[in-house]
């Protein structure tokens, strides 16, 4: 599924246009509007508004009043959408209760009646109130979860930086599309970022990498990344195609977008033993893949291996399955075990796991053997044993 389209940015403001302006019971109004305004795709809208009518219908100069500014040069919506029944009084009071949860003041509700009255289109006036410092400010105060070390948490995809970075990977960024892979690629950049890591002369080196879309991501945002796998076996003939050895020599082929080609090597190499120098990479990485290394003792080895190649203060960033419900499955770690493949010498967690998640969540897992493609794919199952995705970040010592 494509990721958000800005032709859909016509879509939302139809959306706002008939939750205002339609005959719906105004609890049920104030509801719908506020839905609409704290989503991520929303400020998409509102930026568009910001891009193309940089002078405003009026300027806010403090909380309680509002003063005449520019106006609003010519608009594309259909006049007819500004049909909506009532009086221009009544708009403008629904228009302040839904969009800034408040009666309107003295001289707001006259300028804006006033401005309709003059042949202003009601469309323009809910551009003015959502462009405005006051709607500004409300909307800058709604909470986002900004946890790293966590199950694979929805709560992300209500995060507009972290949704920008789902969107900029080209993935689709709707809730039910929601899925543990682009999860995955979008919690690395995240964390990396918030981390400080992430930067234009930052080495990353990728283990059990396949040609996941987020290296090539990584090349056109750092000095180096260099993708290791076996390039063999199960994984490119079995399993989605994810490891095939034909990216050793064709790595265009397997390129989403556009990438720096000289900023990316792949190389055939076995995680538990990377044939680099100590302290040669500033970030190191594996997004699902070490459940494959030969259970715990091979997890842990790949990790030391990682950790070796850090340098002092890098970042270790690591995903994969953690059991929540049920026996352990031989591609999934118990919490137990979790807590002791990241309790190695020389590593720090940046904080505490997030193991809560789902617990705070209802769910129903995903039966990979009979559906494995059917999303929301956040939590799984193989037979008795429920899973998800264990993402952590740690910083060498």
């Amino acid at each position: 599924m494509p990721a958000f389209d800005p032709r859909d940015l016509l879509s939302l403001e139809e959306a706002l246009w008939n939750a205002i302006g339609s005959g719906v019971q105004p609890g049920q109004r104030r509801a719908l509007v506020s839905r609409l305004i704290a989503s991520p795709e929303f400020q998409k809208l509102r930026q568009s508004w910001k891009e193309s009518a940089p002078d405003l219908l009026v300027r806010r100069s403090s909380p309680n009043s509002v003063s005449e500014g520019g106006k609003v040069g010519p608009t594309t919506e259909n006049r007819g959408r500004d049909t909506m029944p009532g009086d221009d009084q009544g708009f403008v009071r629904v228009a302040y209760e839904c969009l800034l949860s408040r009666p309107p003041d003295e001289n707001g509700l006259r300028h804006y009646v006033n401005a309709l009255a003059a042949g202003e289109t009601r469309a323009n006036v809910l551009r003015s109130l959502v462009l405005s410092e006051e709607f500004e400010r409300r909307y800058s105060g709604l909470p986002q979860d900004c946890q790293l070390c966590e199950l694979a948490n929805p709560a992300k995809w209500d995060n507009e930086a972290w949704v920008d970075i789902l969107r900029s990977l080209g993935l689709a960024d709707d809730k039910l599309s929601m899925h543990r892979k682009p999860y995955e690629f979008a919690q690395l950049i995240y964390g990396c970022r918030a981390l400080g890591a992430l930067r234009d002369e930052a080495s990353i080196v990728s283990v059990g990498a396949g040609h996941e879309l987020v290296l090539y991501w990584l090349a056109n945002h750092v000095r180096r990344v260099i993708a290791t796998d076996m390039y063999e076996g199960v994984w490119q003939e079995l399993q989605g195609r994810e490891g095939h050895p034909d990216v050793l020599t064709k790595p265009d082929a397997f390129a989403p977008f556009s990438y720096r080609r000289d900023h990316l090597t792949f190389m055939r190499m076995d995680g538990r033993c990377l044939a680099f120098r100590d302290h040669a990479f500033d970030i190191a990485y594996s997004l699902s893949s070490i459940e494959h290394f030969g259970g715990l003792p091979g997890a842990i080895a790949t990790v030391r291996e990682m950790t070796r190649v850090l340098k002092p203060g890098g970042i270790l960033a690591l995903a994969t399955e953690y059991v929540l419900e049920g026996p352990r499955h031989e591609e999934t770690f118990l919490p137990s075990e979790i807590a002791e493949i990241v309790r190695q010498p020389g590593l720090e967690l940046v904080q505490p796991i997030d193991d809560g998640v789902y617990r705070r969540y209802s769910y129903k897992p995903i039966d990979l053997y009979k559906n494995p493609y059917q999303t929301p794919h956040m939590v799984v199952r193989f037979g008795d044993t429920v899973f998800t995705t264990v993402m952590v970040f740690l910083r060498r010592l």
